[in-house]
């Protein structure tokens, strides 16, 4: 009768690390702050080691510069989830076998921006809340309509710029003009001629707070050219 009970409560508990929700624990004596990363997709799907990516079958995408992920960060490292191998397979072609984000997609935000989230054919939002998402305070609907909301100002200021040269100057007019709240914070990322990646730092909260300006106080052009364009095909 023992080795029964014992049998049934083993069952019991490996059903339940099966079905184990991912976790993070974040460190606040390493003074965390928040990353938000954009992506440009099509300058990634430019790449011949990413040409057969899934995200890279259609395009033009509802934005040019797309949400990457919002990834809690220190100054050295950062925190990262930890998810039952179960519930996130490794080495598979997409994350659509991940555990959803909690009470995400039936959410208006996610609803009425998710074009503007990159590598929805894969289900990049699953890894992003896995391995970042759950390291921040927030529920998964707060985490990804602030950080949508951002990734879609921010295309919609560039918009009338893309598939065209764009100087370093125009650059910061522009961000001065539509984007006053994160001038002097911006930093960005190239891929020979093209705007790779763009991202922007912000203090931590229980969502994120003030940006974080760069070390000169001036939006940072990286490894970008004095001209540089952001594709959208």
């Amino acid at each position: 009768m023992n080795n029964k009970v014992w049998l049934i409560i083993a069952g019991c508990l490996a059903a339940l690390q099966a079905v184990a929700e991912p976790s993070c624990q974040i460190d606040l004596k390493k003074d965390p702050y928040y990353r938000l990363e954009l992506t440009v997709s099509s300058a990634f799907c430019k790449s011949a080691a990413n040409r057969n990516d899934p995200s890279c079958k259609d395009f033009p995408k509802e934005g040019a510069v797309q949400l990457h992920g919002l990834w809690p960060n220190y100054s050295q490292g950062y925190p990262q989830g930890v998810c039952n191998a179960s519930e996130c397979p490794p080495n598979r072609p997409t994350y659509c076998d991940y555990p959803s984000p909690p009470n995400l997609y039936e959410s208006e935000g996610w609803k009425n921006m998710k074009g503007y989230m990159a590598g929805l054919e894969k289900c990049l939002e699953r890894h992003e809340w896995v391995k970042h998402g759950i390291c921040s305070p927030m529920k998964a609907p707060i985490y990804f309509e602030w950080s949508l909301s951002k990734a879609k100002e921010i295309s919609e200021a560039v918009a009338p710029y893309v598939d065209k040269k764009i100087d370093r100057k125009t650059f910061n007019r522009i961000v001065a003009d539509k984007l006053p709240d994160i001038n002097g914070a911006v930093r960005l990322k190239c891929s020979g001629s093209n705007l790779y990646s763009l991202s922007v730092f912000y203090k931590w909260g229980d969502t994120p707070q003030e940006v974080i300006p760069t070390t000169s106080g001036q939006n940072s052009f990286g490894n970008c050219k004095k001209t540089f364009q952001i594709p959208s095909k």
